[in-house]
């Protein structure tokens, strides 16, 4: 894929809507949006926003997300910052960069965090 068309897949948003539900597989080189429910693996380039009434549960991939739904994971990999709001309930495996959590979040499972400082040396 030519830089161009990579950037602007980064910067398209698809939208899975609220009242609707979809069970598989789904990658994608941009961002999603989800506000209905997902059930299986995602895979994403971009960033993965799961609104209030979004429910995901299987297996999510993706650079960053920002969680205000409910999702249920045997493994979430996310290579940048995973960001729960306060509305956010999360219950699995995550493996996060870099994790934000508001007041109010709730988080059930294990959080796993590269150290880099022990990489540098």
């Amino acid at each position: 894929m030519a830089k161009q068309e990579q950037d602007e897949a980064l910067q398209t948003y698809n939208v899975l809507g609220k009242g609707t539900s979809v069970k598989g597989d789904l990658q994608s080189t941009g961002n999603l949006r989800i506000d209905g429910v997902f059930e299986g693996t995602l895979a994403l380039q971009g960033k993965l926003v799961i609104g209030t009434s979004g429910q995901v549960r299987g297996k999510i991939q993706c650079a960053s997300a920002e969680i205000e739904g409910s999702v249920s994971v045997e493994k979430m990999e996310v290579s940048g910052l995973l960001f729960l709001k306060r509305t956010a309930k999360v219950d699995g495996c995550i493996q996060v960069q870099k994790l934000g959590i508001e007041q109010g979040a709730l988080f059930s499972g294990q959080c796993i965090m590269p150290d880099e400082r022990s990489e540098i040396k």
